[in-house]
Order: C-alpha cells, then structure tokens, then sequence
C-alpha cells in the first residue's frame, strides 16, 4: 500500500477592503484521491489581529504554524506591543527559505495600526510579495479570469463579500481539490469576524439580505 501524505489541495483569496481585510478558504483536505477532511480550517490565528492561510502538505503546514505562531507570541509579550502585519510576514519568509525542503505556501493578512489592513504571499522558497488581492491553491487556477475581470479596487464590504463567495463557488465547481463550503473571515481593528457559507451557483445573482452577518470570535 502506498502512503500518500495529507495535502491541502484549496482554495484561498484574500482581498483589501477600505477598514480591512477579507479572506475566503473552501474547507477539504484530500489524502491522494480521497477526501480525507471536509470541514478543516485553513485560518489560523496568530494574534487578534493577524491570520495565516496555508496550502500545501497538510502536516508541513501544520507544523510550521505551530512553530512560528510561539515566535510571533514571543516578540509580542516582549515588546509588549501588537506586532506588524509586515513584521510577522518577514518571519514566515525566513523559515520558509531557510527551511526550503517544506511543501507549503502561505498567506499573512490582518491589521495593525500603522497601515491598515494588508495581505502578504510567502512562495515555497521564502518569496513575499504584497497585493490587494491574493489567490492561493489549486482552485485558483480555475478563477484567475474570473478575479482578473471582476475584482476592482475599494470595493466595499457587500460588494467583496458577493466577489468572494462568486470565487469560492466557482473554485469548488471546478477544482476536486477544493470542496466543503465556504469560510470567510474579515480582520479589522475590531479584530477577527467570521461566517460560514454553503457554495452558490456562481453566475446566478445573490441576494444581499440572504448573506450571514460577521460573528466576532
């Protein structure tokens, strides 16, 4: 019998809003063909502040969010300060290149109050780079022309909460990695709020009132 590792064949976009951040994850891990885990959660926190989506090899990810979320809370109990959203993401980029045999990928994203609300991508090797919109996983193949055409920056809430969910949908449509339903999550100075959603056929138009409000966690 072959082992075949757990991975996180997702679907991740993180996208900024005016007084935030907005990320969206569908929630199936995968053994090989099999689905191993259909309601997984692919946020992690690191403060009340800041979160990390993953992809890759479930327990390479796993392992180095448990790892660099002691470094994070370190810092902070030292500095008696809420950390960077910047500063955090430079951690994940040093272990993810000088631990270059790890099979993950990563999306830093919160808000402090220096800048706001900010999304940072960590590559395989330790690349990072800083955009308004990130997409991450195997289901973002499937929706880079659909975002391309559809994101715009300073959306506001209800028009990104309707982008994400469109994404996310049309991901799980498609990609067989991807599956489960829908977790968003927003990251504003009030901290981190949370909802979760069934996917929608995508192209069909979606009722604002039918939406979930945020729960703050």
């Amino acid at each position: 019998m072959v082992k075949t590792e757990n991975s996180i064949g997702t679907t991740v976009v993180a996208i900024e809003i005016p007084n935030g951040v907005l990320i969206a994850t569908d929630s199936q891990t995968s053994s090989g063909p099999l689905v191993s885990n259909k309601i997984s959660d692919k946020i992690s926190y690191l403060t009340r502040s800041i979160v990390c989506c993953k992809s890759g090899s479930a327990a390479h990810t796993q392992n180095t969010i448990e790892n660099l979320r002691s470094v994070v809370l370190k810092n902070f109990f030292e500095k008696k300060f809420p950390p960077k959203v910047q500063n955090v993401a430079q951690i994940f980029r040093e272990y993810c290149y000088r631990e270059n045999t790890i099979n993950a990928g990563f999306i830093c994203s919160g808000w402090d109050f220096f800048h706001g609300g900010q999304i940072y991508s960590i590559t395989q090797g330790g690349y990072i780079f800083n955009h308004s919109i990130v997409l991450m996983g195997s289901g973002s193949i499937f929706i880079q022309g659909f975002c391309d055409a559809n994101f715009k920056l300073k959306m506001n809430e209800s028009q990104s909460k309707n982008f994400l969910i469109k994404a996310l949908s049309l991901a799980i449509l498609r990609d067989s990695s991807s599956g489960g339903f829908i977790r968003l999550a927003k990251i504003t100075k009030k901290g981190i709020e949370r909802i979760v959603l069934h996917p929608i056929k995508p192209f069909y138009k979606i009722e604002i009132q039918k939406i979930k409000k945020f729960v703050l966690v």
